[in-house]
């Protein structure tokens, strides 16, 4: 039995390797960031909770900015709706990306509404620096065999550009 051959890892055509001039994913990329996601995407709840679960386990100050998990036990969070619901709207948000993930525009609008939204709310810039790389290795642990070097690489310089823009939106506020 010869080993599996991951979609973004195969004959994708001349550009395959041609990075977008705004995003600076290439069409690997973006092919490995959808095939991800997609294993992600029909069971958002349980890997939004278990995210923030982890999330908040790797930066215990991150659960204190939220006024309705501040204090709370991991056993407490695992049942709250707020958190399920809260852990919902961000998966959502990053399947809105992943979604739009060809059309840069629309990633750049929905990138400074969120960072607009957050700026207002008063969430720090380096949530988002502390965010990203646990969302990479929540990726990579959950996926297993699914997760590719280019999935790593591609989530990667996704997430960089996506705090960028939001970044941006914090400096420009409306």
């Amino acid at each position: 039995v010869g080993a599996v051959t991951l979609p973004e890892e195969g004959d994708l055509g001349p550009d395959a390797d041609l990075a977008d001039p705004t995003t600076g994913l290439t069409l690997r990329h973006r092919t490995a960031m959808t095939r991800t996601w997609d294993l992600v995407r029909p069971d958002l709840k349980v890997h939004g909770v278990n995210f923030f679960l982890r999330l908040f386990r790797e930066h215990p100050q991150i659960q204190t900015r939220f006024r309705g998990f501040d204090g709370k036990s991991e056993a407490e969070l695992k049942n709250s709706k707020r958190l399920v619901a809260h852990a919902t709207t961000v998966m959502m948000a990053i399947t809105s990306l992943v979604d739009n993930i060809d059309d840069p525009s629309v990633l750049v609008e929905l990138l400074t509404t969120t960072g607009q939204n957050h700026h207002n709310r008063g969430v720090q810039k380096n949530d988002f620096i502390l965010l990203a790389p646990v969302l990479i290795a929540f990726l990579r642990d959950n996926l297993g065999g699914h997760w590719s070097c280019v999935a790593e690489e591609a989530w990667t310089k996704a997430l960089k550009v996506i705090n960028t823009v939001i970044f941006s939106a914090y400096e420009n506020p409306i």
